[in-house]
């Protein structure tokens, strides 16, 4: 018996040096990764592993035409949204999707997934798919280790790329930033001080005279920031909803009331004001 007690005990420590060992980190030959890119106000993030080439054929050989590829190692590839978007187009809704290939020699299908807990393909199921569309695929620089980069990055949309050898694919990412701002000036206002006011009244009437969509409520929230705070620069964004709205009038004295806050405030500090000029061509344009 206390034979047998022995034998368990070894066992036990073995298991358990056994144990330590496999859950030590060691560096892996597909490293992992993770991108993280705001489109808009939208972010996008990709976590995946990084394969390399190593002097292997990739694509037609290592990953095989018209089947399905994890796009990457390891785990599965995922890819997150903050917000509603269009993938070429396609509308996806906010969440996290396992992100799924299957290449060919000049077209590529590309699949996001429900399922996002699968190693490689063992979970796909199509009927889990949320989108699936086609690209062209291309050829570029030599990538040795697989990876995603954003590029044509714009306020709206924005292009994912994947590379890897000498191939390449493009998806384009539409974010409806429009609906989001709108959103964030709503809960701003919603939550704005006596401190904060002149301010967050401000940067919504600018925004709303920027992307031309309401200049009475734009010239409205400019008078309320006026209200709270005078200021130099909000009566130079007055003047320009003024102009805007065919007040020229309005537009002058406003931007020649910014002239006099701003000198009045650099000769409170003993320093020139550095607009003054920029103003005045703008009152030009007024006229």
């Amino acid at each position: 018996m206390k034979k047998l007690k022995t034998i368990v005990a070894l066992m036990s420590c073995a298991l358990l040096s056994l144990n330590t060992f496999v859950a030590q980190e060691l560096p892996q030959p597909s490293p992992n990764a993770e991108i993280k890119q705001r489109i808009g106000l939208t972010d996008v993030t990709i976590v995946y592993s990084r394969p390399s080439v190593k002097g292997r054929e990739i694509f037609g050989k290592l990953v095989p035409y018209g089947e399905i590829w994890r796009t990457g190692a390891n785990t599965n590839t995922l890819i997150s949204f903050s917000d509603d978007v269009k993938i070429n187009g396609n509308s996806v809704k906010a969440g996290t999707y396992s992100f799924f290939t299957f290449p060919g020699k000049t077209e590529w299908k590309v699949v996001l997934n429900s399922v996002t807990d699968g190693w490689g393909d063992g979970k796909y199921d199509e009927k889990n798919n949320v989108l699936t569309t086609t690209v062209k695929s291309g050829k570029g620089i030599m990538q040795e280790s697989m990876r995603f980069t954003f590029e044509k990055l714009q306020p709206t949309h924005g292009s994912l790329v994947l590379a890897w050898a000498e191939v390449y694919i493009e998806l384009k990412i539409d974010v409806d930033v429009a609906k989001k701002a709108l959103e964030n000036i709503e809960k701003a206002m919603a939550e704005a001080t006596e401190k904060n006011k002149a301010g967050v009244y401000r940067n919504a009437a600018k925004y709303y005279l920027d992307n031309k969509i309401d200049l009475e409520k734009s010239l409205t929230w400019i008078n309320e920031s006026i209200a709270a705070q005078e200021y130099w620069y909000t009566y130079w964004v007055k003047a320009d909803i003024q102009h805007a709205k065919g007040d020229n009038a309005g537009a002058i004295a406003s931007a020649k009331k910014a002239i006099e806050l701003g000198e009045a405030g650099a000769k409170e500090s003993g320093k020139p004001f550095g607009y003054k000029e920029k103003i005045e061509a703008s009152i030009t344009t007024y006229k």
